[in-house]
């Protein structure tokens, strides 16, 4: 049985930049607040719910370290939430204070698993399971320094943690003939990996991490319409733990008939293995798109050619004398 080839449709798809939210008024105290949120290389994707500019709530924890006292905490995984045109947060207004270092950090959305805070106040995910969390992980820390006045909001910018793969199939048929891929199963995702915070702040105030090496392979079932235009299908998509591009395998179902109703394949089950050639690896923040092309050959059906054509020589007739008057 042959197997079908896998080609990558582009590296790592070049997303847009991120945009700003509509500017917000803080609040009528020197009191701490958040501004709109950002979320870098944001993403678009079919069958799973991805989080851009238009989110409407975040969790926050913050704490404070002043003359070498031990650090206090003032927010432990509280809703910041968009009310009216403001970001608000529960349980009263927590106030600035002067000289005070903070280390505010949040995340969304409200229901994947929570993550812990570790001494510097960044947070970390411990051996979090994407495939019983397959939300839209974004993340983000500040820093800043409390003053007497003066004080601006926390504005966070937000990037997506995970990555997102997806498969598109493509008809190498003729417009006549119908492709129904079913059953479509990647098998052996690595999908179970700690988050550890970068505790060092880049220029903007801003603080990331990374992920370690992911475990607990997991499989995922996808769906896919049938095939009948050029462009191909897509299937669901799935959020993958950014890794090295892991050794897993794809099988499917095919079946193929024409627009007239003639079945030429009932059912013809394919085990192909996802190509590590220009894309090594998956980064968060970005979707990768598999695409696979399916031909009358990689079904082994015998389908109508065409030889070398022969053309017949000009034959020569015989002379005749042309008079001349």
């Amino acid at each position: 049985m042959k197997k079908i080839t896998f080609l990558l449709v582009g590296a790592a798809l070049a997303l847009a930049a991120c945009s700003k939210t509509e500017t917000v008024n803080g609040p009528s105290v020197d009191a701490i607040g958040f501004d709109g949120a950002y979320i870098g290389n944001p993403t678009d994707s079919r069958a799973v719910t991805t989080l851009d500019n238009s989110i409407t709530s975040f969790q926050v924890y913050g704490q404070y370290t002043k003359d070498a006292a031990a650090a206090v905490q003032v927010f432990n995984n509280v809703e910041v939430s968009k009310q009216t045109g403001s970001w608000t947060y529960t349980g009263g207004l927590r106030p600035w204070i002067e000289g005070a270092a903070y280390v505010f950090a949040g995340y969304a959305p409200s229901n994947a698993a929570a993550p812990a805070v570790n001494a510097k106040g960044y947070l970390t995910w411990e051996n979090y399971n994407v495939s019983a969390n397959q939300y839209d992980l974004i993340y983000a820390s500040q820093t800043a320094t409390g003053q007497k006045t003066g004080n601006q909001q926390v504005g966070f910018t937000f990037n997506h943690l995970l990555s997102i793969v997806g498969f598109t199939f493509k008809s190498g048929f003729d417009a006549n003939t119908k492709l129904t891929i079913s059953n479509v199963t990647v098998n052996g995702v690595p999908s179970t990996a700690t988050f550890t915070p970068d505790n060092s702040v880049t220029a903007s105030g801003n603080i990331g991490g990374s992920w370690g090496a992911a475990s607990n392979p997991q499989n995922y079932s996808l769906t896919i319409d049938a095939i009948t235009e050029a462009e191909g299908s897509s299937s669901d998509n799935f959020f993958a733990i950014p890794q090295a591009v892991p050794s897993i395998e794809v099988s499917f179902n095919v079946m193929v008939t024409t627009l007239a109703g003639e079945e030429l394949v009932n059912s013809k089950d394919f085990t192909t293995t996802v190509p590590v050639g220009t894309v090594t690896k998956w980064d968060p923040g970005y979707k990768y798109n598999y695409v696979a092309t399916i031909t009358p050959e990689s079904l082994e059906l015998e389908y109508i050619q065409f030889g070398d054509p022969t053309v017949t020589n000009w034959e020569e007739a015989a002379d005749e004398t042309l008079p001349l008057q």
